[in-house]
Order: structure tokens, then C-alpha cells, then sequence
């Protein structure tokens, strides 16, 4: 009988592998936050996950993982099993890691956990919760071509009603004056007034400093809970200053928090376009990090005494803030400016794009008010119209022609049965033969649509990408390099090809790159970001000769001295050369037409385009006088 009852002992034993299942299950619970599942001792998993998701509630969206490093000898149906817990901290190689000790106890057969906050960190106690913070780093600036600040931290002032002391209807009056007063909408503003709390500050516009004290101030204060709160914002000189290219920042929202993954956190600056999102990671830089123990504020007695003020919180942990890195752009400010200025009138969208042929730097990027900031600069996908025939010229330099090879230039040709004809205007003292750089001074349509048969659209392509149009070059911002489809390998596709039409793309980007790639003697990768490579994938065709260059600025000369931009043949500084570009698009009649002129002078090259203009000579022309102009006296 003895012998039974110790062999009944040793079976009911308690296990340590069983105890070691116990831990696993607490350790993959706390790893999930959610402990509902678990066996406890005295208590059930329901009220120990309340009292989980209290402690743990200020660590959101931080998840720890935690493991079982190990697991003690039973002693009198009691174990320990050591956790080890690691939090991964969003943005920093460094982790929060420290272990604890959960006490087990066995009865009624099975292992239970003894619960108790140290095993979710050794030093809390009861009523105590684990809590972080954020401190914000100082976000990048964005620099000029010299390294000084375009985009850096600039005085605002936050303009809304402060509800304190004003009755609903009060505030849903003044939302109403100051919405008119700022120029937003009323009804919005009333709906947020509204929704705000009865203390709050309810904001509605935030404003420059130059642009507050252009408000009416006296109308201003007249408003019950009108308020200005001084803030700053990383703001370029003005508000359209290369806006497209720059891009704007926003104080993150909740999608933004929540589609980083903890990468953002609430109250941060986040880029939301252009260069401004393109680097928003390194422009942003890492938020510090502090975790504490906090303790909880004691209760009401419930006899009017007054709350016991909560311990200061204890740091457990801390990651201090890394300032956002600055990005330099090749931009030169007065440049950027000249050719803003020369957009300010055009009603229609446009573009000037500027760049330095021997590195490639982009020198100014602007887009003119109607572009409605869309970056057509860079993303426009227009028809270059006549511009394009400087591929074309090249393309039939490489069939064996010479600038001084005559061609025939008619009134009309026609190409597998259309018809094509000469800009309106066309002097009639340059039809019938010609030769080839005439052609180009006089943009004659029919004289390269007449040589169709002799450049096979391939040979066009391969002309065009010689010149950089094709090209994939990551500049750190979205681009179109052109596009010549290949397919268009006969009729009147590939006849409209030969001047610019069909379905030859460009973007002023791309055409001042064809103008760089021209003064340079060779494909021209343009350049925007310092340091960074724009690892550009250039197209596999016949390299740019030196030899062809020099014959392309020959005929390009021409048409500054005896063409149709002679108004640039006397400008100080270096001889101009360039070419005139008119598109014809749209359904109406007649047809809409895209003006475009490229010019070099120089170590500068220039496009500027204009969606719904005149002839290139009529609207282009003047517009690049100015800008080289201005350009000359930076």
C-alpha cells in the first residue's frame, strides 16, 4: 500500500514543463496585449487584461515583444519563470529591453500565473502605468545652390476663436465673421466651432506674418474670441516661391500616424508634396523618446476633498530627439525668381525651367500661376512641336546631310494623304529649296516632313534620346523625360513625328535638357538634389558627336540672327542660340497650339512653354528675352 501511495505522489507531482507551457502562453499574451486567455491565481483573465490595458495604454502604438528566458525549479507547487522583453522604438536601432519575473503557482491541476504589474516592468507598483512621450526634433531645411535656407522655420500666427466664456450661440457668430473675414468657407468653420470643445481654441486659418497684418486688425479684434497664436512653420521666402518643387508640410493626422507605423507620431510635421515629401524621412529626423511609470491620481474621498496630486512620473527609459538633415537643391533663388516673374501674367498654365549644361544643375524650376500648382515644369506631357525638329535636324545630319544640304520647303506636302502646311506667316522668300539650317531659322513643317522616307522613325528615336528626351534619371522628384514612340514607323505618324506632333511627348524639363545637352557636346543628366545621384538610365542609342553639336548651335544661330528670334541676337554676354516650337492640339477650330521656345547662352539653357499660346516667336520669344535678361544681370 506504501508503495502505491508514493507512486500516486510522484504522478500528481506538479511539472516544470507544464510550467514552462504556462509561461509561453503569458509571455505570447503579453506579446499580443491580450492576457483574457490565461490562467490566473485568485483572479480571472478578464480583470487582469482591464488592468493590462490600463498599465499598457499610454504606450500605444508600441507593441513589446516578450519571450521566456527561463523557467525556476518547482518548490512547495511554486515557480518562476524570468521574461525577457524587448520594444522596438520606430526610426532607432536602440530597443527598450529588460526582463521581469512571473511568480507561478500550482493548484486544481494546472499552473497559474500570480499577477502582479512587475511583470510587465520590475520597478511598477500598483496603480502605476507605464506611459511615453515625444520631443520633437527640429525638422531640415531646405538650402539654395550657396547652402542658404529656402525652406526653413518662418513666424505664423494661427487664427481661430477661443470658446472660453462664449455661449454656442456667441461662438457659431464670431466662426461666422472671422470665416468671412479670412476668406473660408462659414459653414465648415461653424461645424468645427461647434465640435470643439467649450474651452478650446478653435483654429482657422494660419497665416504669414506679412499676411496677418495685411488683415483688417481693428475688424479683427471686433470679434468676441478672435485670437492670433504666434507658431512658425517651415515655410519657403513666399508662398509660391517654387512652391511645386518645395512642396508644403502639414501637422501629421491620424491616417499619417497610423500608415507609418510608429514612425510618426501625433504633433509632428510631415511632408505632404513635392521635395518636402520626397524627403520627408531625412528632413524630419527621429522624434526623442521617453517612457515612464506614472502614477495614477487618487480618487475623490467623496466627502469634496480635493485629488492627491500623482507622484512626478519615474524615467524608465529615453531616446534623445535627432535633428531632421538638411537637403541642398541646385535652385538659385534670383533665378528661380526672374522667371517667376516672367510667368506672373500668363493665363494659361506654363513653365520655365533653367539649367547649367556643364553639370547639369537645374537652376530654376517655375511654374506660372494658372499651373494651379501642378509642377509642369517637371511632369507636363505636351507636344513639342518645332522644337523637337533639332532631333530631326539631327537625326538627318546622321543620314549623310549637312547644314548647308538643301531640302525643298512648299507650301503644302502631303504624307500618306494628309496634308501638312507651314505656320501661318510662313516668308515666302524661303520656299522651294533651301537649305538644311534655313529650314531650321524658319521652321519650314514641310521641309522635314518631306524627308520622312528618309529617316526611319527608329533613327528619329535614337536622334531624340542622343539628346537626353527618354532618358530615366531619378532627380529625387517625379520627372518626364519625353517620350518618341517607336512604333510609329511609317504614313503620317511618323511624317507629323518629324515635327514635334503625333505622339511625341516632351516636358519643359526634358527640352531643356535636348538645349543642354546641345551647348554641352554631350546627353546632359540633369541634377536638383546635393549628393544626390540621379542615376540616370540614358537611352541606348548613337552618343551626341561634338562634331554634331557644333553643327546643331551653327543652325541654332541662325535662328536667333536671321529667324524668328532675332530679338535675342543683340542681348549682352555670349551669342543666344535657339529654336521656336508651336503645337497644335485640342478639337476646336482652329486649333489650340502650344507655344515653346529653347534657348542657350552661355553656360545656361533654357525652355519656356506655355499651354495655350500664340506662335512660339509671338508668345515664347518675348518671354525668354526677359528671363535671360534678368538671368544676366543675377
Amino acid at each position: 500500500m506504501a508503495l502505491l501511495l508514493v507512486g500516486t505522489a510522484v504522478a500528481c507531482a506538479p511539472s516544470k514543463d507544464e510550467a514552462q507551457s504556462t509561461a509561453a502562453a503569458l509571455a505570447e499574451g503579453l506579446s499580443a496585449k491580450n492576457v483574457e486567455s490565461i490562467a490566473f491565481s485568485g483572479t480571472t483573465g478578464a480583470d487582469v487584461q482591464t488592468e493590462l490595458a490600463g498599465v499598457l495604454e499610454g504606450m500605444d502604438p508600441l507593441v513589446p515583444k516578450v519571450s521566456v528566458a527561463e523557467v525556476g525549479e518547482v518548490q512547495d507547487n511554486r515557480t518562476t519563470a524570468t521574461l525577457s522583453y524587448e520594444w522596438a522604438i520606430p526610426d532607432s536601432e536602440q530597443k527598450w529591453t529588460y526582463t521581469t519575473t512571473a511568480e507561478l503557482a500550482h493548484a486544481d491541476d494546472s499552473w497559474q500565473i500570480v499577477w502582479s504589474p512587475t511583470i510587465v516592468e520590475p520597478s511598477l507598483a500598483e496603480g502605476e502605468r507605464l506611459a511615453k512621450t515625444t520631443a520633437e526634433p527640429e525638422r531640415g531645411d531646405i538650402l539654395d545652390a550657396g547652402g542658404e535656407p529656402l525652406v526653413t522655420e518662418r513666424p505664423v500666427r494661427v487664427v481661430g476663436i477661443d470658446k472660453s466664456g462664449l455661449s454656442a450661440a456667441e461662438a457659431k457668430a464670431s466662426a461666422e465673421q472671422l470665416a468671412e473675414l479670412v476668406d473660408i468657407d462659414a459653414g465648415d468653420y461653424q461645424s468645427k466651432v461647434e465640435a470643439y470643445g467649450p474651452e478650446a481654441f478653435v483654429d482657422a486659418i494660419t497665416l504669414r506674418e506679412a499676411a496677418f497684418e495685411d488683415l483688417d486688425q481693428n475688424r479683427l479684434d471686433s470679434i468676441e474670441g478672435s485670437a492670433a497664436v504666434e507658431d512658425e512653420l517651415p515655410l519657403a521666402p513666399s508662398r509660391d516661391f517654387a512652391a511645386a518643387m518645395l512642396g508644403t508640410v502639414r501637422v501629421a493626422t491620424a491616417e499619417d500616424i497610423e500608415k507609418s507605423e510608429g514612425k510618426i507620431v501625433q504633433g509632428e510635421m510631415v511632408g505632404t508634396s513635392g521635395l518636402q515629401a520626397a524627403y520627408n524621412d531625412g528632413l524630419s529626423g527621429t522624434p526623442g523618446l521617453t517612457i515612464s511609470a506614472v502614477a495614477a491620481a487618487e480618487k475623490n474621498d467623496g466627502e469634496g476633498a480635493p485629488e492627491a496630486e500623482p507622484e512626478a512620473p519615474r524615467e524608465l527609459f529615453s531616446i534623445e530627439p535627432q535633428n531632421g538633415q538638411d537637403v541642398q537643391i541646385s535652385l538659385e533663388p534670383d533665378m528661380q525668381r526672374a522667371a517667376e516673374e516672367v510667368l506672373a501674367d500668363i493665363e494659361s498654365p506654363s513653365s520655365i525651367v533653367a539649367m547649367r549644361p556643364s553639370t547639369g544643375e537645374i537652376l530654376a524650376a517655375a511654374n506660372g500661376p494658372d499651373s494651379k500648382g501642378y509642377n509642369t515644369a517637371f511632369l507636363g506631357q505636351y507636344a513639342p512641336g518645332s522644337t523637337f525638329k533639332i532631333a530631326t535636324a539631327l537625326g538627318l545630319l546622321r543620314q549623310g546631310m549637312t547644314p548647308e544640304s538643301s531640302v525643298t520647303c512648299e507650301a503644302e506636302f502631303v504624307a500618306d494623304g494628309r496634308t501638312f502646311e507651314n505656320a501661318d506667316g510662313y516668308p515666302a522668300a524661303f520656299l522651294g529649296e533651301i537649305t538644311l539650317t534655313e529650314a531650321i531659322a524658319h521652321s519650314c513643317n514641310t521641309a522635314f516632313v518631306s524627308q520622312y522616307e528618309n529617316l526611319p522613325q527608329d533613327e528619329l528615336a535614337d536622334a531624340a534620346g542622343a539628346l537626353g528626351i527618354g532618358m530615366n534619371a531619378n532627380l529625387g522628384l517625379e520627372a518626364f523625360m519625353g517620350n518618341v514612340p517607336r512604333e510609329d514607323t511609317e504614313g503620317t505618324a511618323h511624317a507629323a513625328s518629324m515635327i514635334g506632333q503625333s505622339r511625341v511627348q516632351t516636358s519643359p524639363l526634358a527640352l531643356t535638357t535636348v538645349m543642354a545637352s546641345v551647348v554641352k557636346g554631350e546627353v546632359v543628366v540633369p541634377q536638383l538634389v546635393k549628393g544626390h545621384d540621379a542615376e540616370a538610365e540614358l537611352p541606348d542609342v548613337p552618343k551626341l558627336t561634338k562634331e554634331e553639336a557644333d553643327q546643331l548651335t551653327g543652325m541654332m544661330r541662325s535662328a536667333v540672327v536671321d529667324g524668328y528670334l532675332t530679338n535675342l541676337a543683340d542681348l549682352p554676354g555670349e551669342p543666344v542660340i535657339g529654336k521656336t516650337g508651336t503645337a497644335e492640339y485640342g478639337s476646336e477650330d482652329p486649333l489650340q497650339t502650344h507655344s515653346w521656345v529653347i534657348a542657350g547662352q552661355g553656360d545656361l539653357a533654357v525652355a519656356v512653354f506655355v499651354e495655350d499660346g500664340d506662335l512660339g516667336a509671338v508668345t515664347g520669344a518675348p518671354m525668354v528675352e526677359d528671363f535671360l535678361k534678368a538671368a544676366g544681370r543675377n
